[in-house]
């Protein structure tokens, strides 16, 4: 995507990762408050793109340069640019990896439980916005599970309980394959009947 031709309406796609919108911002004044409402512009890039609107504008007239020419490069993309200070300490997450590490939580929420997605939570919820909301949303639904099975343990006194544990068990196992599914397409997907312990902004 060369920066010197994108417009408004393509950075409407949801895809676009933040890395790319990084380069953007640097190239195109004219586009960083469109960049700040997308939904993969993560706090920091926030920060870093502040910043570059704090800075001193170019005086009236003048035009951008393309980013290529702005940083001696022939070809947009072939070469990883830099990070200004202030800017997140390590690069957002590659989108294929956001899928891989987006369906390894959800499937490690089914076989282990809050383990897995808080791991993957806490090591790439700074880097990638999308996994940053599917550890939510993952971890939203393990500790409500949780709860349900105890609650379920304490009613089956009274033979109820085996039912619920049942329900439950069942809802954990499709809710976690929808929820993978969901994220090997880089979508976060709230699990119906969690409790909100974080806030899932979806």
């Amino acid at each position: 995507m060369n920066p010197a031709n994108v417009t408004p309406e393509d950075l409407q796609d949801p895809t676009i990762d933040a890395e790319t919108l990084r380069q953007i911002a640097v190239a195109r004044p004219d586009l960083r408050d469109v960049i700040l409402q997308h939904p993969n512009c993560h706090a920091e890039l926030a920060d870093y793109i502040q910043q570059l609107k704090s800075e001193t504008p170019p005086p009236a007239g003048q035009q951008f340069q393309p980013y290529e020419q702005a940083h001696g490069q022939q070809q947009w993309g072939n070469q990883q640019p830099g990070y200004a200070p202030g800017y997140a300490s390590q690069p957002p997450v590659d989108p294929s990896d956001e899928k891989t590490w987006g369906v390894l939580m959800h499937i490690g929420n089914l076989l282990f439980s809050f383990i897995v997605p808080l791991i993957v939570w806490l090591i790439y919820r700074e880097r990638s916005y999308t996994l940053d909301q599917q550890g939510r949303a993952a971890l939203n639904w393990a500790i409500s599970y949780i709860i349900y099975t105890v609650a379920s343990l304490v009613l089956m006194l009274v033979l109820i309980g085996w039912v619920t544990w049942l329900v439950f068990l069942v809802l954990d196992i499709v809710f976690c394959i929808i929820a993978a599914v969901k994220a090997g397409n880089r979508q976060a997907w709230k699990y119906p009947l969690s409790i909100p312990f974080f806030q899932v902004n979806i």
